[in-house]
């Protein structure tokens, strides 16, 4: 019981026993405290050190040999105070970095939020994500647009474009060279621009940008995927390749 209750006051088990050593055979060299303890006696003279540095041993040079004694049992609750007041001054310490180390947590935490859409049904779950994520006077931005993804959802696309103009979401949309037939009606819609990659440029993929959301779609005759990335960062790093890619296509 009397170790275990040192122990909670911040003593190591080695400390205790020889405290407790010194308590029960009173001013001694280290030869007794090492018999009685079973401490080894390499290792005596580092923990006395520590106990005197807390204040808990003191020791007398006789004939050139020092003796060591232990404070009285009552020094304990002094160090406890001790202990207590260092507490105190720790909270104000931490109190005081707390700030900084919030910001260094959410500085170093940053997630990237990712999510793929299989099959047709995914494009169409990822479509309805990005068109949620916008407001009134927004806009979407999309490019690529390969002519077998119009051919296999143009019927969901227009009622979804239907829906993005009755929202007052504007369009930006660059398609492939070979999607003319689908972008001229783009063209005529409300609140939408259309642009045209060159002849040669024609690909399964595509990317759409909404707000913070970016997609990455490709589609194949029995295959599609959308990879669906949540970041600022990286919408507005697809926004730079974009607005590009914008200011180079053909109307």
């Amino acid at each position: 019981m009397h170790e275990k209750v040192l122990e909670d006051l911040g003593l190591t088990k080695t400390e205790v026993k020889i405290y407790l050593t010194l308590l029960k055979v009173g001013q001694t060299t280290t030869t007794p405290i090492i018999k009685s303890s079973g401490i080894h006696a390499s290792k005596v003279y580092e923990y006395l050190e520590k106990l005197i540095q807390k204040g808990l041993v003191s020791y007398v040079i006789k004939a050139n040999k020092k003796h060591f004694q232990a404070a009285n049992p009552g020094y304990l609750k002094e160090f406890l105070r001790e202990k207590q007041q260092k507490i105190k001054e720790q909270e104000k310490e931490i109190d005081s970095i707390l700030p900084d180390l919030q910001k260094i947590q959410k500085e170093g935490n940053i997630t990237i939020k990712s999510e793929v859409y299989e099959g047709l049904r995914g494009i169409k779950s990822f479509y309805e994500k990005a068109l949620s994520k916008l407001k009134k006077g927004e806009t979407s931005r999309f490019m690529g647009g390969p002519k077998i993804a119009n051919e296999k959802i143009e019927g969901y696309l227009l009622d979804w474009h239907e829906r993005r103009i009755k929202k007052g979401v504007k369009g930006q949309f660059i398609y492939d060279y070979n999607v003319r037939k689908y972008g001229k009606i783009r063209e005529k819609m409300k609140y939408t621009e259309v642009r045209y990659l060159p002849p040669k440029i024609a690909s399964p993929m595509w990317i759409e940008i909404a707000k913070d959301l970016v997609g990455i779609g490709c589609i194949k005759q029995d295959t599609a995927v959308v990879i669906a990335i949540e970041d600022k960062e990286i919408a507005n790093g697809f926004l730079d390749y974009f607005k590009l890619v914008w200011n180079l296509s053909e109307n």
